[in-house]
This record gives structure tokens, sequence and C-alpha cells, in this order.
């Protein structure tokens, strides 16, 4: 008698999850007893949910049965555990995803565990029908020599009556006489020729039933390996739609995850922004600021230093006028020493011009050496500072106005030996105005003049 069906959701009687523990179900099977046995609960059917409570503790506390149990629960409907209570049903426990994982896990275990009792129980009967097929076909291929050597026996007689019956028997009978048989050797021969044929009829009847029996050995081998491998295939298909199952969680699960991953990453990719924004504007306003403080400071700086260059402007002018009057005054003096130095130079002249008669040639004289004073209205005079100009001026550092041209120059060459300064342009101009002095102050070169004695000749 096939069993009864199992329709009632068992952890739903319990009041527990699939993935309780037994000590969990026990406890929870005492608590309901308590509430649903008749000695404490007065309605009608107090007996039928006491006995479905019992039945589906034994069912769930046994390891076995739990798990023959668990290959049926997807399929079973779900219904609260006593229709007919008055009290409120509790409703079914959340199925989390480790719940159902743990559940699918164990749905698996317990199909491997089944196709490895099959895989066992289909090793041991074919062993049994391989050792009953062997036995077969060894008996049937000893019934076949048997037959064989029946045949090869009467084959044999067949032989020797037939040559005993040919015609060179016949021909060589006058010379060997030929030894006729017995008849009681004839009935054994016969007798034995009808045991023969007796003994290969049934041994050929017996290999009839032998391959009958073989061929049906095989076709419940085939039979059984083809039951074995659609149950196989069954539990394949089970196991790869619990896989299926498992990897579409999975996969959802791990999409859930890099999704919650992709958004803390977000999330911290904007805080990493808004906080280098905020960076950003900070480092700006302090370059800002710095740039504002260096922008004063180079404005104050500016002003020192046009307020210092307008000083030193001021004391360069100062000193140049000051330098401006030691010169004129020096040139006065060297000015007035050539007038008295040429005049008495003209005296000399003179002396001798009217000692040798040559009064309009010393006049001429005095009117070529005479000293050439600057034209009217000349800001500049002639430099007339007794000093050569000779040798190596060295370099003075000062930022000063040079006396000659009064442009600003990082440094001036001074003169060795009267102090002079001037700028590298202006110190040739100085020495070659010195030797165009020195040399305009040189005596003269005498004048030849005409001998007193005329030779005659006119060279007019």
């Amino acid at each position: 008698m096939a069993p009864v069906p199992i329709t009632e959701d068992y952890y739903m009687v319990l009041e527990v999850e699939q993935t309780a523990t037994p000590e969990l179900i026990t406890k929870s099977f005492k608590r309901l007893a308590l509430k649903v046995h008749p000695d404490r609960n007065a309605k009608h059917n107090a007996t039928e949910a006491f006995q479905l409570l019992r039945r589906a503790y034994e069912t769930l506390v046994d390891e076995s049965e739990r798990r023959v149990y668990d290959l049926i629960y997807p399929s079973i409907k779900r219904s609260p555990p006593f229709p007919q209570s008055t009290q409120t049903p509790r409703p079914p426990p959340a199925a989390s995803s480790q719940s159902e994982a743990l559940s699918e896990a164990v749905q698996i275990d317990a199909l491997q565990k089944l196709k490895q009792e099959r895989s066992a129980r289909w090793r041991t009967k074919t062993t049994a029908l391989d050792s009953s097929v062997f036995e077969l076909q060894r008996d049937i291929r000893r019934l076949e020599q048997e037959i064989k050597n029946l045949d090869s026996i009467v084959a044999a007689e067949a032989a020797e009556e037939a040559q005993r019956n040919s015609w060179g028997t016949w021909l060589l009978s006058p010379i060997y006489k030929r030894v006729e048989d017995s008849e009681a050797e004839k009935e054994r021969k016969d007798r034995e020729r009808q045991e023969r044929r007796l003994e290969k009829d049934m041994k050929e009847r017996r290999l009839g039933l032998k391959n009958a029996e073989l061929r049906k050995q095989i076709g419940l081998l085939t039979k059984a390996k083809e039951d074995v491998d659609a149950a196989i295939m069954v539990d394949n298909r089970k196991i790869e739609v619990l896989e299926k199952r498992i990897w579409a969680r999975e996969t959802k699960e791990r999409q859930d995850r890099e999704k919650l991953e992709r958004d803390r990453l977000a999330r911290i990719r904007k805080q990493q922004q808004e906080q280098r924004e905020k960076q950003e504007r900070e480092a700006a306003e302090v370059l800002r600021k710095q740039q504002e403080e260096r922008q004063k400071q180079r404005e104050k700086q500016n002003r020192e230093a046009a307020e210092a260059l307008r000083k030193q402007q001021a004391e360069h002018r100062k000193l140049y006028e000051e330098i401006k009057k030691k010169r004129e005054k020096e040139i006065r003096e060297a000015t007035e020493a050539l007038k008295k130095e040429q005049a008495k130079k003209t005296k000399h002249y003179e002396a001798q011009a009217r000692k040798w008669g040559t009064a309009n040639q010393s006049g001429n004289r005095e009117n070529q050496y005479a000293p050439r004073h600057p034209p009217s209205g000349s800001t500049r005079q002639a430099h007339t500072s007794p000093c050569c100009h000779e040798g190596w001026w060295p370099k003075v550092e000062i930022r000063a106005a040079c006396p000659e041209c009064d442009d600003f120059w990082t440094y001036l060459l001074q003169c060795p030996s009267c102090a002079k300064k001037a700028c590298p342009k202006c110190q040739s101009a100085v020495r070659r105005a010195r030797n165009v002095a020195r040399t305009a102050r040189r005596d003269p070169p005498r004048a030849r003049t005409p001998s007193p004695v005329s030779f005659g000749y006119d060279y007019d």
C-alpha cells in the first residue's frame, strides 16, 4: 500500500523556521502541546490538532525523516496549522536569504546522498546480475561444447559407415575379409546412438532455456540501468534547478552588494570632491590674501625705493652743484693762470721780435697762441685742470650722475691723480681735451727768419 502523501506544513504547525535546530523544535512542541492538549483545550478538534502536532514533531525531530520531508517541502501548499481552531494563527516565518540558502543546501545534500545510495544499490545489483550472467554464459558454452562433441561422434560414425560401404572396400573385400558385427554388437551401437540423440536433444533444450534466461537477465540489467540513469537524470535536474536558484540568489546578492558598494563609493567620491573644492576655495582665498599682502609689500617697497631714489637724486644734485661750482672755480683759476702765462710769453715773444726785427710775426704769433675762451652763452667750459689724467682709472661703485654728461651710472671711473670722476663714455673725451690743451700750451716752434743778406733771388 502506497504511503499517504504529506500535505501539511510541519514547520508552520510547530511555528518554527525551516532552519530550526532539534532543541528549538522540541521546545516549541512542548509549548504548543500545553495549549492544544485535549485535557487543556475543550474544543472539538483538540485531538486532531494534538495528533497533527505530534506527527509534525516526530517527523522533524528525526534527521532522516526530516531530510525526506525537506525534499518535498517546496511543493507543499502553505495553510494555517489549525484551520478550525479559534486561536489566531501565527503567520509563517519570513524566510530570509540565509534560511533559503541553508534549505537549498540541505536539499542538494539530500539529493547527493540519495544519488550515492542509489549508486551503491546499483553497484550491488550490477554485481549480482553480472555474476548470474557470467554463470549462464559459462553453462551455455559448456552445453555448446557438449553438443559439439556429440555431433563429432555422430560424424565419425557416419564417416566409418560410409568408408565401410564404399567401392574400394567392396573391391578389396576378396583380399581383406571384413569382420561382421554380431547382433549384440549392433544392438549396443544402436542403443548408444539413441542415447546420444536423446542427450543431444536434452542439451539443446537446456541450451535454449539458458539462452532465454540470459536474455532475460540482460534485459533486467538494461532496464535497471535505464531506471538508474533516469533517476540520476531527475536528481541531476533537481540539483541543477537548485544550483540555478542558488546562483540566481547569489547573483542578486552580489549585484545588491555591488550596488551598495557603488553607492558608498559614490558618496565617498562626492565627499572627497566637496572636500577638495573646499580646500581649493580655502587655498584660493589664502593665495588671494597672500597676493594682496605681496602687492601691498611691493607697493610699500616701491614707495620706499622711490623715496630713497628721490633722496639720492637730491643728494646727487647737491653734490653735482658742489662739484660744478668747484670745477668753475678751478676753470677760472686755470684761465687766470693761463692768461698770465700767455701774457708773459707774449712779452717774451715781443722782446724776441724786437731783437730780430720781426714784430709782425710776433703779433701773428700772439694771435695764434692766444687762449681760446668758450663762446658766450655756453653752459660748459673747457677743462683747464693742471692734471694730465694719465694712467689707469679705477672703478668706483656708486650710483651717481656723471659730472660731464649728467647721466646716471651705477659706477664711475676716477682719475688716480686728481680724483676726477667721469663715466666710461666721457673718460676718453676728458683725456683727449686735456691732450689738446697740453699741446696748445707747448712753446711754438721757432720761426725761420730770412737772412739779412740777399742773394738777389725773388721768390715771389
